[in-house]
């Protein structure tokens, strides 16, 4: 049995020791029960790109005009220094460091208190560095882009032995598409783990999604799923597909999707899988229980409208406002709502409002 995440936070050195342990055991060619299989798969890919576990430096770092270069190019340029001066704390007694990187793991922006910044200027946790998993191997910043969502990386966790006196909370940044464009992680020394940076990290995402869609101005036509064939626009401007209903919503395991009568599949972000899941739970949510049930916010309620409106416009599904809900007979189709213990519901969330029903609290 792999360790248990709650060590994570409630015994972060019980956590390391076990983790770096079971590292050197799996490195040399033995097996372990005490980390997560993704890890471990990731492990092999790292391995299989070359990296060593004693490697000191990423396979790639930018000069200083390159990293002006990559931040022009980036989307997120226009709200990098708000979402970062948001989360970091730079006063001397700051403990963690805030990271910001391009879709391919490239770290462009990153703030923290001098000390911090000079421990992670000594693993070259730096502007221009490749922190993709071929760059340097794993950590938070390679799983996040790999997992797409919410992911740790401590102690022994990292490929690289030199990482191991840290952990680290990463989380894509997505535009209104769903598309990543980036990662915002939250890193510090191992024994000042605590499960509150998870919630740091996901209130970053969050601001640096609002930001970005307020940028744009909102989702433009683009941002629509095409017509399927015969069908028609609706009143909110998704196609109308009476004639091809839902038949199936799939949020046990690690692939949630929207099926047809058709055969066709739209396949959903974890955030939004994570919507459709709590609108799925109950006939009807007000948006304030449901941003905080969300995002642990009351207030967030028009992040909540955008979300919504972009989970109808991906999918077509019918979901009334004011309250929010669900259509009974697409409630129907939802796998998790039929099954007596859905332990595999969205399993890549941490959210509590999922656990809850994963767990049937």
């Amino acid at each position: 049995m792999s360790l248990h995440p709650a060590l994570r936070f409630s015994d972060p050195r019980a956590f390391a020791e076990r983790s770096i342990r079971a590292h050197g055991i799996a490195l040399s060619g033995g097996a372990t029960s005490d980390l997560d299989s993704r890890v471990l798969q990731a492990w092999r890919r790292s391995g299989a790109a070359g990296i060593s576990p004693d490697q000191e430096l990423p396979a790639r770092v930018l000069t200083r005009d390159e990293v002006a270069d990559a931040r022009q190019r980036t989307p997120l340029r226009h709200i990098a220094a708000d979402v970062v001066a948001s989360v970091s704390d730079t006063s001397a007694a700051g403990r963690h460091l805030v990271v910001l990187t391009d879709s391919r793991g490239c770290l462009l922006w990153r703030s923290g208190s001098p000390h911090v910044l000079r421990r992670a200027d000594s693993i070259a946790f730096a502007e221009g560095a490749d922190w993709s998993e071929r760059g340097i191997g794993t950590n938070g910043i390679s799983l996040a882009l790999e997992t797409g969502t919410l992911t740790h990386a401590t102690a022994g966790e990292h490929y690289v032995r030199a990482h191991h006196g840290w952990t680290c909370t990463a989380s894509p940044v997505r535009d209104a598409r769903g598309r990543i464009l980036g990662v915002l992680d939250v890193s510090h020394p191992v024994r000042f783990s605590s499960s509150e940076t998870a919630a740091l990290v996901r209130c970053g995402t969050r601001l640096a999604e609002t930001l970005l869609a307020n940028e744009v101005g909102g989702p433009s036509p683009d941002d629509l799923p095409p017509p399927e064939p015969g069908s028609r626009p609706g009143p909110d401007g998704r196609a109308d597909r009476g004639d091809n209903p839902v038949t199936e919503i799939r949020l046990l395991g690690w692939r949630p999707s929207v099926i047809r009568a058709d055969g066709s599949t739209v396949d959903l972000t974890p955030r939004r899988a994570e919507l459709l899941a709590l609108l799925a739970s109950r006939e009807a949510w007000t948006a304030r229980s449901l941003s905080e049930a969300l995002y642990g916010d009351r207030d967030a309620t028009a992040t909540v409208r955008g979300e919504v409106r972009r989970l109808r416009q991906l999918t077509g599904l019918s979901i009334d406002s004011q309250p929010y809900a669900l259509a009974s007979h697409e409630r129907g189709c939802v796998d998790f709502l039929s099954v007596e213990h859905p332990d595999d519901l969205l399993p890549h969330s941490e959210i509590p409002a999922i656990i809850d029903l994963r767990y049937g609290i």
